[in-house]
Parts: structure tokens; C-alpha cells; sequence
């Protein structure tokens, strides 16, 4: 009996329950703490009920049940836009700029919102993540239309495009709105982090992007191998299925 309950503290230790947030209605929002959830800093929330999500589809299929739109401020910082949305069995995720991260437990009450959020890591990728990929593999076809002079403003009527243009224009193609932290562009940003390992970038796609170094089969490889981290992603859930 000892070693077991000694086995489950060390499972317990290992991985610590995500942080709650605890949100009161208040002058017309949801406001309250989510404990040190982002950066280990203390995180506070103000969010009022939306109509829907502003920076495109999650995933097909699966409309929220729930969104809530407004602020997220971590530690110092400045407030920044989040949004959260959630579905009938309490799960969801929180769009954050410093990623998206799994919702669950939810727990609605006249004046009391509960949820857990898992900081630990961001959301694994969904089917329209990958379709981003394809599709910004698609627009950078050729050199005649690579931008190598990047500056990560993206016009609708541009006839060249950068590697962070084209994950933008196949973002919003694919999911009808653009937010910069999706997992596609995440995915894709990883893969440059560790092809660019003692590199100053300061923004990883722009700067791989102008990096003389790199060449149009470099990007060519950096999509495909995003595909392959979608593709592993997936693969558990399917062999569970």
C-alpha cells in the first residue's frame, strides 16, 4: 500500500494539476485569476460573451457552444486580446499570443466560471492546420513569386509572397481568419528554431525568410516536415479509433 501511494505522489509531482481560473461576473464581464497559468507569472482574465471567434475555425465539424472575447494579462505586461471557447463536455481551448492551450473542466454558474487550463503545451494540431500548410506550400510555387524581403506586412492584393505571408493568406483561406499563435504556424516556427539554432532571429519566419542561406528547396523541406509533425500528431488518435 505504502509504495503505491508513494508511486501515485510521484505521478502527482510529475504532473501537476493544470491551473484553474476562477472568473466572477462583474460589470458585465467574466473577471478573475488564472493563478501563474502563462510565463509563471500571475494571470488574469476579462472576458465578456461573444457571438463567435474572431481569428478563425479551430477545427471542422465543431461548432463552440460557448465564446468569451477580451483580455488576458500576464504578470507586468500589457493586456492582450484572448479568446476561449468551449464545447457541451467542458473542453475547449484558449487562444492566447503566447499560444493555444486545452481548456477543460468547465463549470458555469450564475456567478462563478471555473475552468482548467493545461499551460504546459499548446493544442496539437487539427485537420485545417495541416490544409494551411498544404495550401501555403502551394502559393510559395515558385521563386517568381517568393518575397525575400520580408516584412511581415501581408497586403490581399500582393503578387509575391514571404513564408509568414503565405502561412497568412493560407490561414485565412482555410480557416477564415488569422491568428498569429494557430498551431500550423507554430509547427512550422519549431522547425525553423531548430534549423536556425545560433542564428539572431528576431522573428524566426521573416528572418529565415531573408536569410540569404535559404533557399527555396530549404522552404520546400520546412512545409513538408510540418506535415510530417501534423501527420505524427494525428496518428495516436487514429490508431485509437
Amino acid at each position: 500500500m505504502t509504495s503505491c501511494i508513494a508511486l501515485a505522489a510521484l505521478l502527482l509531482a510529475s504532473h501537476p494539476a493544470p491551473p484553474t481560473c476562477s472568473l466572477r461576473w462583474t460589470s458585465g464581464r467574466w473577471q478573475g485569476s488564472c493563478g501563474k497559468l502563462l510565463d509563471g507569472e500571475a494571470t488574469s482574465l476579462s472576458v465578456a460573451p461573444s457571438a463567435a471567434i474572431m481569428t478563425g475555425v479551430w477545427r471542422h465539424g465543431d461548432a463552440p457552444s460557448a465564446v468569451w472575447a477580451g483580455t488576458v494579462t500576464v504578470g507586468k505586461d500589457a493586456p492582450a486580446d484572448v479568446e476561449i471557447e468551449t464545447y457541451p463536455d467542458g473542453s475547449g481551448v484558449m487562444r492566447t499570443l503566447l499560444g493555444w492551450f486545452a481548456v477543460s473542466r468547465l463549470a458555469a454558474a450564475k456567478d462563478g466560471l471555473r475552468f482548467d487550463v493545461d499551460s504546459s503545451r499548446e493544442v496539437p494540431p487539427s485537420a485545417i492546420d495541416r490544409e494551411i500548410v498544404e495550401r501555403a506550400n502551394a502559393i510559395l510555387s515558385s521563386e517568381a513569386i517568393w518575397n525575400r524581403a520580408d516584412d511581415r506586412k501581408c497586403p490581399p492584393d500582393a503578387r509575391t509572397w514571404s513564408i509568414f505571408c503565405a502561412m497568412q493568406k493560407a490561414t485565412i483561406e482555410a480557416a477564415g481568419a488569422f491568428h498569429h499563435r494557430r498551431p500550423a504556424l507554430e509547427i512550422v516556427r519549431a522547425i525553423v528554431d531548430e534549423r536556425s539554432a545560433g542564428r539572431s532571429y528576431q522573428h524566426r519566419l521573416m528572418d529565415y525568410n531573408n536569410d540569404p542561406t535559404t533557399r527555396l528547396e530549404d522552404v520546400r523541406s520546412l512545409f513538408a516536415g510540418a506535415l510530417e509533425r501534423i501527420d505524427a500528431a494525428a496518428a495516436p488518435k487514429q490508431r485509437t479509433n
